[in-house]
């Protein structure tokens, strides 16, 4: 990562990302606060009940809960994420948890819930640490919407192939690259494409980066330059053309299009053309 503030932890055009966390203890409260202060909208609840509330009200504002394995009441996280997860899927969840093997089943059980990222008290609860987490968090977020609604238009036996692009935007720019984040060759990915019946493996990736550039120029106020720059794009100019070539959209217009939706639309629409074309042969 370039820097210490990654894409998704910069400030939306008109305010700073909005963090709810629940139940913690003060000595957490002071970390979190000296952590994000001039960083992050920071909003505390004492309760899971009270954090459910606060989502409610703020509908979709928060871009990030804290929670424990447990609140004062003895509520259990655990039940709590997949609500957040199912209601509020492009909120990360962050789980402030105790490292060591007692907690081990806390921490199996969150990850398979939904939880995006950990933190443990003592060791990456401070300053710089807090704040990688939370971008991790919400990138990872992002990559599981994205794919949530990449997922109409992807055969279910190329979700792999677009989870690995999303995952990780910034270092698999190419087919090569994604052949080998998937432990494969580069032909097996064509001849996965031919399978499904589907666009060449290039153009999935294409399509894959292009729409988590749609959503974050619909929920957040970074410019393309930065976007582009996060997402190992040759240049902004590259990223600009990119999206006017296959979307039909110039950057501004993809934004108020609607920008993750408008990018699933036009790919729905190139899937279709391709299956109205003569198929594919094999190489």
């Amino acid at each position: 990562m370039r820097g210490e503030a990654p894409l998704l932890s910069v400030a939306r055009a008109s305010d700073l990302p909005a963090i709810v966390a629940a139940a913690m203890a003060m000595p957490q409260r002071a970390r979190l606060v000296d952590a994000f202060r001039g960083r992050a909208a920071l909003h505390f609840v004492d309760t899971f009940p009270a954090l459910i509330a606060a989502l409610r009200e703020q509908l979709d504002a928060a871009d990030a809960v804290i929670v424990p394995a447990r609140d004062g009441n003895g509520a259990e996280a655990l039940s709590l994420v997949p609500e957040i997860a199912r209601w509020w899927p492009r909120t990360a969840i962050i789980a402030y948890v105790g490292a060591g093997a007692q907690h081990s089943t806390d921490i199996r059980g969150l990850a398979a819930a939904g939880v995006h990222q950990f933190v443990f008290p003592g060791f990456d609860d401070s300053g710089v640490a807090l704040r990688a987490i939370l971008g991790a968090a919400r990138r990872q977020c992002a990559a599981d919407w994205v794919m949530h609604q990449l997922s109409i238009v992807v055969p279910v036996k190329l979700h792999p192939m677009v989870q690995m692009a999303l995952a990780r935007p910034d270092a698999i720019t190419t087919v090569r690259g994604l052949a080998d984040a998937l432990g494969v060759q580069r032909h097996t990915l064509f001849n996965w494409c031919v399978g499904a019946d589907f666009l060449r493996p290039e153009e999935v990736l294409v399509w894959a980066r292009l729409a988590l550039v749609g959503y974050y120029l619909e929920t957040t106020g970074t410019t393309v330059e930065t976007i582009a720059l996060e997402l190992s794009f040759p240049s902004d100019t590259a990223l600009r053309n990119s999206i006017k070539r296959y979307t039909g959209h110039r950057a501004t217009e993809l934004r108020r299009a609607g920008g993750l939706g408008a990018v699933v639309e036009a790919f729905a629409q190139r899937v279709a053309q391709r299956r109205r074309r003569p198929q594919l042969h094999l190489e």
